[in-house]
């Protein structure tokens, strides 16, 4: 079954990553990845606390917490887990940026889910919820993630971002 899994995590990885390369294309992916940098995160926090309303501060505390608690857990999965990149174990890719930390789950990717998940769900833009998706897919499209990789680092974002959200709501604004 892993052998199974394994071939259809590389099957699709070069699907995407080996598909049709351009520089419009390639600075374009490399742009998306920075919607999942903890820092990008960060930022938007910053600004919902500066420039927001009331609402928009506690929002942004929110965000704070989720972003810290994704960087540390996906840091922690990450180096307990161990798995190299695949422009490390393939010899078929196309890298078009490189990484020094093990691969396994995508911190881009789980950081823009928390981050995104957050601002949608308190603002009603379900939509939102696509960016994590295209940075997911980015990372792949660079060549420094697997399909697994994205899609565990979109779980993992996702269950914090959603616990943190609940408890916020649950403890601190007296929500059911």
């Amino acid at each position: 079954m892993y052998s199974y899994l394994n071939s259809l995590d590389v099957f699709i990885y070069q699907l995407i990553n080996l598909s049709y390369h351009n520089i419009f294309l390639n600075n374009l992916a490399l742009l998306i990845c920075y919607f999942g940098v903890t820092f990008v995160g960060i930022l938007i926090a910053i600004f919902l606390m500066i420039f927001g309303d009331k609402r928009s501060k506690k929002i942004s505390i929110i965000l704070l917490i989720s972003i810290i608690i994704t960087y540390c857990v996906t840091g922690l999965i990450k180096y307990v887990v161990l798995r190299p990149r695949p422009f490390a174990q393939l010899t078929n890719y196309v890298l078009l940026t490189s990484a020094t930390d093990p691969s396994f789950p995508s911190g881009h990717t789980s950081n823009a889910t928390a981050v995104f998940y957050v601002l949608s769900r308190e603002y009603k833009r379900y939509w939102l919820m696509i960016i994590p998706i295209i940075v997911g897919l980015s990372r792949i499209y660079v060549g420094v993630h697997y399909p697994s990789d994205v899609f565990f680092g979109f779980i993992v974002g996702f269950i914090i971002a959603y616990v943190v959200d609940y408890i916020f709501h649950k403890k601190f604004m007296g929500e059911n």
